[in-house]
């Protein structure tokens, strides 16, 4: 992306004041484009084009003027929001997908009619699904054991205070930068196989790292806010990198040597996308409004 030149602000808003029926789709990076492309066309559907939001030039400006962070999600929410303000008609074929995040926590709601969210709190969350990782057990890795089910239940509540320590950073606007080695803080207990999690040593590492320790108790009460706010469906509540990166954490012993050692978490999350089903993700609300965006 970086050697080819970048679509103005300026430029997009001209393209479809002069082609309004053109169908763009603009994601926030490469398995977000290849994913929606392989989708359509498995929809046989025609006529679109899907863009990385790298090959739009969103100045840092406008996201601060709109009160946006410095990522991929903030651009396509700022195109979304930009194409929409500076167009008399709104383009009924234009669409920005972005992650929903933290919004529903947050209680963040964009008024703009050319932005999709995915239906839980990113793109990967359509992998937290037991007949995907169970034929990825099975199938891509041979395995028997562990069960996808089993594995989905071990994780969830790991992941669900990755993602309050996640959202605790966010809305306390401390800016820090992520613990990558969360593994550290985790174990499998080999009488009952339970994944126990050691939640008040990683703040303590997290914030000790980013030069913040007298933040703890701060930190520890504002998380246990966030906890109350329940949602049903934990696929709301889990940050997709800490999914594929505590997901191979969990099975790397259950691999032959052969493989253990190279294993990753990049190679998980591909192969898991390899085991996705076109038809169910037909039956989520995102794709069923992006179906309706072209088929209209």
């Amino acid at each position: 992306m970086e050697n080819e030149r970048r679509r103005t602000l300026d430029e997009l808003v001209t393209r479809y004041e002069l082609e309004p029926d053109l169908c763009d789709i603009y994601v926030e990076g490469k398995t977000d484009k290849l994913l929606i492309e392989w989708f359509l066309e498995h929809k046989e559907r025609q006529g679109f084009a899907v863009y990385e939001i790298d090959t739009v030039d969103i100045p840092a400006q406008l996201l601060l003027d709109q009160g946006l962070k410095d990522n991929n999600r903030s651009r396509v929410i700022a195109l979304a929001l930009h194409i929409q303000d500076k167009l008399s008609e709104t383009p009924l074929h234009v669409t920005c997908i972005a992650d929903k995040d933290f919004d529903w926590l947050f209680g963040k709601e964009y008024q703009c009619d050319l932005l999709l969210f995915t239906d839980y709190s990113c793109l990967e969350m359509y992998l937290f699904n037991e007949v995907v990782l169970d034929k990825y057990l099975r199938l891509g890795l041979g395995l028997s054991q562990p069960k996808a089910r089993k594995v989905l239940n071990q994780l969830s509540k790991v992941l669900e205070d990755l993602f309050l320590i996640r959202a605790t950073n966010e809305t306390l606007e401390l800016n820090m930068r992520w613990l990558e080695k969360f593994g550290d803080c985790c174990k499998l207990n080999k009488k009952n196989n339970q994944v126990q999690f050691e939640l008040k040593t990683f703040i303590t590492k997290y914030l000790n790292s980013n030069g913040n320790r007298s933040e703890e108790l701060r930190f520890i009460t504002k998380l246990e806010e966030l906890r109350a706010k329940e949602l049903i469906e934990i696929r709301y509540k889990i940050h997709g990198h800490d999914f594929t990166e505590l997901l191979c954490w969990y099975i790397r012993p259950y691999l032959g040597k052969e493989i253990r050692n190279s294993y990753n978490s990049e190679i998980l999350a591909g192969s898991l996308l390899a085991c996705i089903n076109a038809e169910k993700l037909a039956q989520e609300g995102l794709f069923q409004q992006l179906l309706a965006r072209i088929d209209r």
